[in-house]
């Protein structure tokens, strides 16, 4: 029975995926019953295909077309066949197939990894009472305050975007690069820009988050299920304030951001400040809980500087501005060996 060379080579390839018809298969079977070299050239060829599973191909190939080339690059022709030994034949192919295994692990395998490189992140924490500098990549400054964290990857390089997570307070001298704009991820909010100075307040017990600009200009935006929605493109000396539990945002514009600067120099300063502010402000800068058991001292206000007093004689300075007593209840040891934070309970006098 005469097939024609391309249809046998359909039917071999066929053949190997599990496609054949029951009628191309008995064609196949009798193009090889009618020579012992049709079934060696059809073992070579299963030969390759055995080899080449382990071979990692990214996009579909003509396989009858490639077995037709194969056979020809290795020596697989039914005329030259019959003057070399079988086992040269084999030896032929074999190479072949480690050859095209080698070109295809080489281009096909290697060349994705290389482009998928890990991305290596860092993270940095001042300690309680303490602030700390951190220089980016990119040159961005990056001042921390007292119990802050900053998550950054070790290079921009590659990305569309300079992204970091910050939980807690953040001074930020962003280095501009229009290509590349800087985005700070504070939770449920991120603020965008290309280059500017600006103060984050975004400690995780506080119910809202503070945006101080200095210089330049930001973009508060929200993030939602369907990506960023933009909320307010902020100006110098304007303040944001964001309400996690309301989802609302205000703001205001100040002549003299001291009071939410001032930290970087080791200052707590207070202006005309509600004592909810003070004792957010407290918490976080002496890591302790400060409980308000008398709703009468939400009335007062407080204005004052304080550099690297210890948490007590802040008290007192406050207690002899206003009708304010203080009580303190020690840590004490846990379970588990660590200690409780010290608590400060606020009652009128």
């Amino acid at each position: 029975m005469n097939i024609e060379n391309d249809n046998i080579y359909d039917l071999i390839a066929k053949s190997f995926s599990g496609e054949l018809t029951d009628e191309e298969n008995a064609n196949l079977n009798n193009w090889k019953s009618e020579d012992k070299l049709n079934i060696l050239e059809y073992s070579d060829f299963a030969d390759i295909w055995k080899h080449s599973n382990r071979l990692a191909m990214s996009s579909s190939i003509d396989l009858p077309k490639s077995l037709g080339t194969t056979r020809k690059k290795a020596g697989i022709d039914r005329k030259r066949v019959k003057w070399l030994p079988v086992f040269a034949q084999i030896a032929a192919v074999l190479v072949l197939a480690v050859l095209i295994s080698a070109l295809y692990n080489l281009f096909l395998v290697t060349k994705p990894n290389e482009k998928t490189e890990a991305i290596v992140y860092q993270q940095v924490k001042a300690s309680y009472g303490t602030q700390s500098r951190v220089e980016l990549a990119d040159g961005t400054i990056v001042f921390l305050n007292s119990g802050s964290t900053l998550r950054f990857p070790g290079s921009f390089s590659g990305m569309k975007t300079r992204n970091v997570e910050l939980t807690g307070e953040g001074h930020f001298e962003v280095a501009k690069n229009k290509e590349q704009p800087f985005i700070v991820d504070i939770h449920k909010i991120q603020v965008k820009v290309l280059g500017t100075t600006f103060n984050l307040e975004a400690y995780n017990n506080n119910s809202s988050f503070t945006i101080a600009l200095v210089e330049g200009s930001i973009q508060l935006q929200q993030k939602t299920s369907n990506g960023v929605t933009d909320l307010m493109q902020m100006k110098p000396n304007q303040v944001a304030f964001y309400n996690q539990t309301e989802n609302k945002l205000t703001w205001k514009t100040e002549d003299d951001l001291n009071k939410y600067t001032a930290w970087t120099e080791g200052k707590i300063v207070l202006s005309n400040d509600p004592v909810n502010t003070v004792i957010q402000k407290l918490e976080n800068w002496y890591n302790v809980d400060i409980e308000l058991a008398d709703r009468k001292l939400e009335k007062y206000r407080f204005t004052g500087t304080f550099i690297d007093e210890p948490l007590e004689q802040v008290l007192n300075i406050l207690n002899l501005t206003s009708k304010m007593e203080y009580t303190v209840i020690p840590a004490t040891k846990l379970g588990d060996n660590s200690y409780s934070k010290r608590k400060i309970i606020l009652k009128s006098k």
